[in-house]
């Protein structure tokens, strides 16, 4: 392996790293607008969207923040 494939290769992890995680917050962010709005047609699939964004986040190896904190 040449040094700059091990620098692509990483900058490749940290971006997915970065992306899963915003993905996380966006969807607590949206699961979160529809349970306290009380938006019925919105919570299935808010919460849809959060347990694919946590199993992309095992998938990856990727450590979320917790709860409340992004």
């Amino acid at each position: 392996m040449t040094a700059g494939y091990d620098e692509k290769s990483a900058t490749d992890h940290a971006e997915v790293d970065r992306a899963v995680r915003e993905r996380v917050i966006r969807a607590r962010a949206v699961l979160s607008e529809a349970s306290a709005t009380h938006d019925t047609n919105a919570l299935s699939p808010a919460l849809d969207e959060l347990e694919d964004a946590l199993h992309a986040a095992r998938e990856y190896g990727v450590t979320v923040p917790p709860t409340g904190s992004g």
